[in-house]
């Protein structure tokens, strides 16, 4: 029986350029009838088919759902000890770190979670087969949780909302407060802290009232600045928690945003959606404004060159230092990609 190869121009390596959902069930159809394991996703990964999983993510939310969509079952990996121990030490490399287990789960590998527990009895016994650091134990505490966040008010001169914890790179302190106190407003009582947003003081009726009043104050529209010079924190915090913007709880209140923030807005959202419709188009496979510990809510992180991208529509000398001082740490490279600024040349090799 002879073998007959596939030159790297044949019909399995033809990349179809997909548009649709049909488009894309065709094109699984199209792999499963030359070999059933199109179907698994850690083999399109290996074979670096980006642009079939960024596909499956985008017109069906994940692999699995793409698949039975085509109208086959995901094919499931069988692990045995040795695999476990590769594919540890293969993300480590990856990562250039020893992975935890929520990052395993953050990158949706529960498959390798379930397997390393399932043969070596735990996450840190895995890591240790594999000659890696076992993960180390927290040595976080309530009272070290408490102490912190004082710490923290005391230097902001008010009681910190969870958005400027994350704001100020304090992901740590924000985890291990709701991880201690399960809520945000027990862990600031806890502080013995005011709190900063009591969702049974405010309503959208309340929200409204408080903005036309200031309107009246200051004799125009308030900005959101001028409301924290003021302190007015709860009123920030209420308005942002029940209106998906600043403006947006402007505009409910009857007033007009400021045309310069209006502007702003739309120019720097046709820009980011710009920016991400090219990386996917490359076949970049990206996070989007996901929750990253330590680092926070960057724009774009790219896991498998662990790679920040950072969108802005206005660039200067202090911003740069900011992003530098709140991702490179946690990061291999760290691009910032803006409209409106003075060049700034290569700051290093890594920004």
């Amino acid at each position: 029986m002879n073998k007959h190869t596939l030159s790297k121009n044949s019909s399995k390596d033809r990349r179809v350029k997909i548009g649709t959902k049909e488009e894309f069930v065709s094109e699984m159809k199209r792999l499963a009838k030359i070999d059933k394991k199109y179907l698994n996703y850690s083999h399109i990964r290996k074979i670096k088919r980006n642009d079939l999983l960024v596909d499956a993510i985008k017109h069906f939310g994940g692999w699995r759902e793409a698949v039975k969509s085509a109208g086959f079952k995901p094919i499931q990996k069988t692990w045995n000890k040795n695999q476990v121990i590769e594919e540890l030490r293969t993300i480590s490399l990856e990562l250039n770190h020893t992975p935890k287990r929520d990052e395993l789960r953050y990158l949706k590998r529960s498959d390798l979670e379930r397997a390393a527990d399932r043969h070596f009895g735990s996450w840190n016994k895995a890591l240790i087969a594999s000659n890696l650091e076992p993960n180390k134990k927290t040595d976080w505490t309530k009272e070290k949780a408490i102490l912190k966040l004082r710490q923290f008010a005391n230097k902001i001169g008010h009681s910190p909302s969870m958005r400027e914890l994350q704001e100020n790179n304090k992901h740590d302190l924000l985890s291990m407060g709701l991880k201690f106190f399960k809520k945000y407003n027990y862990f600031l009582k806890a502080a013995n802290l005011g709190i900063v947003l009591d969702m049974n003081k405010w309503s959208k009726y309340k929200i409204i009232k408080e903005l036309q009043e200031i309107q009246l104050q200051l004799g125009r529209t308030p900005r959101r600045n001028e409301l924290a010079a003021m302190k007015r924190y709860d009123l920030i915090n209420a308005a942002e928690t029940y209106f998906p913007s600043w403006s947006d709880a402007l505009i409910a209140a009857g007033l007009v945003p400021n045309p310069d923030i209006l502007d702003n807005n739309k120019t720097w959202k046709k820009w980011e959606n710009l920016i991400f419709e090219y990386l996917t188009i490359r076949g970049v496979v990206y996070d989007k404004k996901k929750y990253i510990k330590k680092i926070g809510y960057p724009d774009v992180y790219i896991p498998s060159e662990r790679k920040i991208i950072e969108i802005k529509l206005n660039c200067s000398d202090n911003s740069v230092k900011k992003d530098i001082q709140k991702y490179l740490p946690y990061c291999k490279r760290l691009e910032i990609w803006y409209l409106y600024g003075k060049p700034f040349g290569i700051l290093s090799n890594k920004v």
